[in-house]
């Protein structure tokens, strides 16, 4: 479920999760969040306006909640081995494995607080040692009768999906950070349009976007088929053609 709201020049993202998500019915749903929007208003919102659970990075912009959880997740992993989860995989060139420890909430102040828990990412070649380590902390309030460990763990990479498949889409694919339109609704207008473009390429079932956009954009005709236009008093552009859409060029 994701909802957009355009930003005024002189605010910035935290006061706008509210208005943001106040039509969305989230009652009983499970609403995570990364470490800017980690506020104990926020969790207060969540948990009494909108009756969600949440699940929230902590990293050091809430530097005493950081180093509470740090220490109720410490200690080695014998202590925690009745709520510990680990998976390992191999992908792109690389292997990892992701591995969750979780811990009562019961001595950290924080609002509808019910669990910490600690994500640890080793990931190195498909075959020699583990090159590079990445730990973080969260904090949820979902009991640990209704989410287990691995539970945790897929919402934590869960949300992650969505920069890698939205942000990161629209800052690489669509270089939406470069672009100079800044004046009336252009901003808007543009947005939409990306997300038209993103929408109708993930409907399709296209995973890779920026070879999807190239290839619709060799031909005007593919693009009459995408959108389910008929082929009529449309101008054919050869697929070989040089009128190829450049990396950062509008959509």
């Amino acid at each position: 479920m994701r909802a957009q709201r355009e930003l005024h020049a002189k605010t910035n993202e935290i006061p706008e999760l509210a208005p943001a998500i106040a039509r969305l019915g989230l009652t009983g749903t499970v609403v995570t969040v990364d470490a800017l929007h980690t506020r104990t208003e926020t969790a207060r919102y969540l948990a009494e306006d909108k009756h969600a659970y949440y699940q929230m990075t902590v990293k050091a912009n809430q530097p005493g909640l950081l180093q509470a959880i740090a220490a109720a997740l410490a200690g080695p992993d014998a202590d925690f081995a009745e709520t510990t989860w680990t998976e390992e995989g191999t992908g792109h060139g690389r292997r990892e494995r992701r591995s969750i420890r979780t811990a009562p909430a019961a001595d950290i102040t924080w609002p509808y607080a019910a669990q910490v828990f600690r994500i640890r990412r080793d990931s190195g070649p498909t075959h020699g040692p583990w090159t590079h380590k990445e730990i973080t902390f969260g904090i949820t309030s979902l009991p640990a009768t209704m989410a287990r460990p691995h539970h945790l763990a897929i919402y934590a990479r869960n949300h992650w999906s969505v920069e890698n498949r939205e942000h990161y889409v629209r800052d690489k694919t669509f270089c939406e950070d470069l672009q100079r339109v800044r004046t009336g609704s252009q901003p808007s207008a543009y947005a939409a349009i990306r997300n038209l473009v993103i929408g109708a390429f993930r409907r399709a079932g296209y995973a890779n976007i920026a070879h999807t956009r190239r290839y619709y954009g060799r031909d005007e005709q593919r693009t009459l088929t995408l959108y389910r236009y008929p082929k009529t008093g449309i101008r054919h552009i050869r697929p070989h053609s040089t009128n190829t859409p450049g990396p950062c060029t509008s959509p």
